[in-house]
Order: C-alpha cells, then sequence, then structure tokens
C-alpha cells in the first residue's frame, strides 16, 4: 500500500500540466522523491501539497537545483550565488535561524593535524583500493598513490573568504534544503562547522576523490556495519576504477587511535544524491551547464544554458577542491594535509 507521502505526491503530479515536452517537473519530482529517506519523503510531499499552482511546483523543482544539486555538485571552489528559494511555508525563518552573525571561515593552513589522524585511522590506505599513501609507511613493494581527505559533505560549503559577507548569507540557503531533505542531519546536530571533522572525512586516492566529489562514485551501505558495496555510474572513467576490489565491497575500519569512521549516514546522503543525480540525468545536465559557465564566463552561445542556474553556479572562486600530499609538499617536508573545526547548532526548520 502506498504511503501517504506518495498519495500526496501522486495527487499533486497528477494534475500538473506540463508546459511542454522538455518540461521535466513531473518526473523531477518523482525521482527526488524515490531517493529520499522516509521523512524527507514526507517533507516532499508536503512542499508539494503547499504549492498552489503549477508554477509554484516549477518554483520547487528549481530551488532544489539551484539550491541544492548544484551547489553539491559544483564543489571544487564554485559557490552558488542566486537561486530559487523553496515555496515552502517557514523557508524564510529557517534561513534566518542557521544565520550566525559570529560564522568563521576554515583556513586550508590549519588541516594538516585531521588530515594525520585520519589518514591514521585508514592504516595509510585508500579506504576503498587499499593502496598506501605515497611517503609514509606501507610494506615493500606495496602499491602507492597521492591520497586526499575527501569530504562526504563537500567543504565547499563551508569555506569562503572572511570578508565575504555573501557567503555568510548563501550558505545557510544551501543548509536548509539539506536538511530539510535530509533530516538526519538536524538529529546529529550536524552542521557547517562540522564540515572537517573525522565522521566527514574518508582517505581516498586523489583520482577517486574526484569521481567521489562528483557523486559518480558512491558507498553503498550493506547489512554488514561499515561495510560498503562501491557503485560507480557510466560517466565516471575507468583508469581511477582499476584498483577497486572485483566484488566492489570495502570494510571501514580503524587501524589506529580512538578515531570516528566516516559516519553512514552521511554516506548515505552523499550515496543518495548520486543516485538521484544519475537516475534522472541531472548530472549531465549540470555538468553541461557548469562546463557552459567555464567555456563562455556566461551563456552558451545557442542560448540553451538556463539564466537562473548559471546564475547559481556564478560564484567562483579560487579556492582549491582539496588539500593533498602533492600540494602540501611545498608547504610542509614529509607533514600532509585536510580539515576543520567542530561545532554544532540547532535549527528551527520546520520537521
Amino acid at each position: 500500500m502506498p504511503s501517504s507521502s506518495k498519495i500526496k505526491l501522486d495527487q499533486k503530479l497528477n494534475s500538473y500540466i506540463r508546459l511542454g515536452p522538455t518540461d521535466k517537473t513531473r518526473e523531477f519530482l518523482r525521482e527526488f522523491f524515490k531517493v529520499l529517506p522516509p521523512n524527507g519523503k514526507r517533507n516532499l510531499a508536503g512542499d508539494l501539497s503547499g504549492c498552489a499552482n503549477d508554477e509554484k511546483l516549477r518554483q520547487l523543482v528549481q530551488s532544489i537545483r539551484t539550491g541544492l544539486l548544484i551547489p553539491l555538485k559544483a564543489q571544487g571552489g564554485k559557490t552558488p550565488n542566486e537561486f530559487s528559494l523553496s515555496p515552502w511555508l517557514g523557508v524564510k525563518d529557517s534561513i534566518d535561524y542557521l544565520k550566525s552573525p559570529n560564522i568563521k571561515p576554515i583556513s586550508r593552513s590549519s588541516q594538516w593535524h585531521l588530515w594525520h589522524r585520519c589518514l591514521e585511522r585508514d592504516g595509510n590506505k585508500c579506504v576503498a583500493t587499499g593502496v598506501y599513501s605515497h611517503g609514509h609507511a606501507h610494506p615493500p613493494k606495496a602499491l602507492t598513490s597521492h591520497l586526499e581527505a575527501a569530504h562526504i559533505i563537500p567543504f565547499a560549503l563551508r569555506s569562503f573568504q572572511a570578508n565575504d559577507s555573501e557567503a555568510v548569507d548563501r550558505y545557510p540557503k544551501i543548509w536548509v534544503n539539506l536538511r530539510r531533505y535530509f533530516p538526519v542531519l538536524r538529529s546529529m546536530a550536524f552542521t557547517s562547522d562540522q564540515i572537517d571533522s573525522e565522521k566527514n572525512i574518508l582517505m581516498l586516492d586523489m583520482s577517486l576523490h574526484r569521481e567521489f566529489g562528483q557523486f559518480a562514485l558512491i558507498f553503498e551501505a550493506t547489512s554488514i556495519a561499515h561495510e560498503y558495496r562501491i557503485k560507480t555510474f557510466p560517466n565516471c572513467p575507468t583508469g581511477p576504477l582499476r584498483d577497486l576490489p572485483k566484488n566492489r565491497l570495502v570494510k571501514f575500519r580503524v587501524h589506529k587511535g580512538s578515531r570516528e569512521l566516516p559516519d553512514p549516514k552521511l554516506l548515505k546522503i552523499h550515496a543518495c544524491i548520486g543516485n538521484f543525480l544519475h537516475t534522472s540525468g541531472q548530472a549531465e545536465i549540470i555538468d553541461k551547464l557548469l562546463q557552459d559557465f567555464e567555456d563562455c564566463g556566461g551563456l552558451a552561445p545557442s542560448g540553451s544554458t538556463n539564466l537562473e542556474d548559471l546564475l547559481a553556479a556564478s560564484g567562483l572562486s579560487s579556492l582549491p577542491s582539496n588539500f593533498n600530499e602533492a600540494s602540501d609538499s611545498q608547504k610542509y617536508t614529509k607533514k600532509q594535509h585536510p580539515t576543520e573545526t567542530q561545532g554544532s547548532q540547532q535549527t528551527g526548520e520546520i520537521s
């Protein structure tokens, strides 16, 4: 029997009238609903029910695209500048509640200690391939590579310049969407201050880090605690995958010290978003959008780039996407890299 959330969704979308053959509003919302956890489904169904007309439904889709998917996909220095606010009741109050006048930027230069703790925790190895960190202790003739600290919830959602008042205003808008559709973040009291914490980081080979950051590679939990099946999508290049285990199964464990493992709840959020991006076709659409911006610095010559989406990706910074062995060697001898500060903050969002 369909849940009450599914019934609400169907009732709203069945009466939706398309603007034309390219209007994928209905498909977008159905696919997004499928990947969400139960309480996220409930919130999305409530948002749909609150849309007074079809235009509000389209606004809801655009708020999810420009206020959640593009900022997550466009990590690595790209941060959203403008995007549609969701039409759900209370969104502005939730944004205001998450704003903090005392929020401080994260400095990459202070990240070495956290990077070192995570590297020790993961046994000086990539958690996906088992390849050892180049320049650290490893068995004779073992495969080595440059490892990077991969953030599950992207580092780009917390990093900004101290005098960037727009960023202080911008990030709460993204977090409201993230926490609304993945309410476990609220129950975890996970905020932007905890992006650079052990539970949000796993050590990956630098080539796999890129694919993980682009949601082309995800970790899906099995029935065994901290065991995951690595899933990749067709747009993932095959080269970085050659050292993955043949059965694609990996088990995370603490190799040294008293450390937090990557949190399964955060990895599930990452996997949900990865699955949606690819099953809905949004990964390809957003990649083209960002490429148009990189190539043209504005609208695509064909006029195919959606202006509102383009604005959402136009707040570009020069911050690097990771803190890695190669770049760090210029600043530290025999030392390496990543991470930030911790803290918690409760929200006044509607659950």
